[in-house]
């Protein structure tokens, strides 16, 4: 979908009669999309986001004013000694299709930071613990709460800044943000700049669900700015930085353990300068004679590597599918779980083991297919890793 012509725009507006005004807007929008990048879509009011998406006009309103309702569930969280969740909300399907449409249009020619690794077209997360491969000291953070830390005023400036009017650019911050159960009731902050649209008020602010299509980009170009600044902190102290989602990894060598501790000290500062909190349970440093594990993989050597427990817990679900006593069936049983369940499973695990080690991943899948399965196993999203 390519930009129009800005003097042919002009010259076909007038042709139908669009007054000059409208005109001078429009071409002023093409031309901030076009230096932010040619491959988005003009896009000028919500009515005219309707006419693309064919979309009902009046359902994109009922979408902005939150008429609209997610489902939402928690997942436990494996947390040693804790009862965690993880909270899910999944967008009905007429707007989860509207933000796909926002995704593949919009987002996916929006860039994130070179020091991104994940949400991306081509990213990897084997190429982020490549970077850090053969370091000294690691310095690891998560942030926590991670989407339901980015607001929708976050999101807003998001689409303004590539280019989109503002006012369009809070509508859509709207559509790909939702208020979660049991927020606490206040003006939302970024809707108070349009007072004149008393449909548009809100009493709490909408944050990324985690569940919508559009999340995961829209939380890497969140972070960009971010990013750009860890960038030049990292460069600044001989190190390299990397993100993998929520996922903020550092690395050097020859440096001291005070000079380690003075660094994230300021890493956090710049995390709590842009609204995010960190994970304390998962921030750690390791240093010389401790395990490097970035991403879940060992990166002490010139490679990254699966790590012993990941191989030892391959080599348990072998044991049992292959042994005569078990099998898939009795092992699935044990594991209180479905065959198909466990299939899936294994098949992810020897998918991820193909990403680290490719020789090892192949020689499991070999194996994996020799396994007397019953006759028909689904579909499994590891196919097309496995290719």
């Amino acid at each position: 979908m390519n930009l129009p012509n800005p003097q042919r725009y002009r010259s076909e507006g007038r042709s139908l009669g669009v007054d000059e005004i409208t005109l001078d807007n429009a071409i002023a929008t093409i031309k901030r999309l076009q230096a932010s990048s040619p491959s988005l879509p003009a896009v000028f009011t919500l009515r005219h986001l309707a006419h693309l998406t064919q979309v009902k006009y009046g359902y994109l309103r009922y979408i902005v004013r939150r008429k609209v309702n997610y489902r939402h569930f928690r997942i436990s969280k494996k947390l040693p000694g804790r009862n965690r969740y993880r909270l899910i909300s999944i967008p009905p399907a007429n707007l989860s299709k509207l933000q796909r449409w926002i995704s593949n249009n919009i987002l996916r020619h929006l860039s994130p930071s070179s020091a991104s690794y994940a949400y991306h077209p081509g990213s990897n997360p084997r190429f982020a613990a490549e970077q850090h491969c053969g370091c000294e000291w690691l310095i690891k953070i998560d942030v926590q709460d991670f989407f339901h830390a980015i607001s929708e005023g976050r999101i807003a400036e998001i689409f303004y800044k590539a280019g989109y009017p503002r006012l369009l650019s809070f509508e859509l911050a709207r559509i790909v943000t939702c208020v979660l159960p049991g927020t606490i009731k206040r003006a939302a902050s970024y809707s108070a700049r349009w007072p004149v649209i008393s449909q548009y008020q809100h009493d709490r602010e909408g944050v990324l669900p985690q569940g919508a299509p559009t999340s995961p980009m829209l939380s890497n170009l969140a972070m960009r700015a971010l990013d750009e600044r860890l960038i030049a902190l990292a460069a600044k102290n001989g190190m390299i930085y990397t993100r993998y989602a929520d996922d903020l990894v550092f690395s050097c060598k020859n440096r001291t353990k005070p000079t380690i501790d003075k660094v994230k000290r300021s890493i956090l500062r710049e995390l709590s300068r842009e609204g995010f909190q960190p994970n304390l349970r998962k921030t750690a440093v390791r240093g010389p004679g401790s395990r490097r594990i970035v991403l879940g993989v060992l990166v002490n050597g010139k490679e990254p590597r699966l790590t012993r427990d990941f191989k030892e817990n391959l080599r348990m679900h072998f044991h049992f599918l292959t042994s005569e006593k078990h099998g898939p069936h009795n092992h699935a049983n044990n594991r209180g779980t479905s065959i198909s369940g466990i299939y899936h499973h294994v098949r992810g695990l020897i998918a991820w083991a193909k990403v680290i080690e490719p020789a090892y991943g192949a020689n499991l899948m070999v194996r994996f297919h020799s396994i007397n399965w019953p006759s028909l196993q689904p579909h499994s999203i590891f196919e097309d890793m496995e290719k």
